[in-house]
């Protein structure tokens, strides 16, 4: 059976964290959507996502993950992905999608300390 655990942490501000844990694929997709969903709803468009600890994400999972973001930047937000897995990492570098993320391997916890604004057009 697919199973997806989110940890959602909230900062001061209106940036929030979230950290992936299991499967993120076909099934368990819309859980993800919906969690974002209810964050950018809230207000908060400062958005990290840690899937280090995902055992499996297919190309439902890289929609799913594209899809948030266009939204943060569309309300002047950032959308950053950290990552610590190689694997990972190897699977958004062969789909040349760590050219459209902006890809940190920084800590989890000094993540939402930092400003992780990116404006499109403007380097990090």
């Amino acid at each position: 059976m697919t199973t997806l655990t989110i940890e959602t942490r909230l900062d001061d501000g209106h940036g929030v964290m979230l950290i992936l844990r299991g499967e993120l694929d076909l099934v368990t997709h819309q859980m993800f959507r919906q969690e974002i969903t209810k964050i950018l709803e809230s207000g908060r468009h400062d958005v990290v996502v840690d899937p280090t600890d995902t055992t499996f994400m297919d190309s439902t999972a890289i929609g799913a993950l594209i899809s948030p973001r266009r939204r943060t930047y569309a309300h002047h937000g950032s959308f950053v992905i950290v990552c610590h897995n190689q694997r990972l990492r190897r699977l958004l570098e062969v789909t040349n999608l760590d050219k459209v993320f902006t890809i940190r391997p920084t800590d989890r916890r000094e993540e939402l300390s930092r400003d992780t604004r990116r404006r499109p057009g403007v380097n990090p």
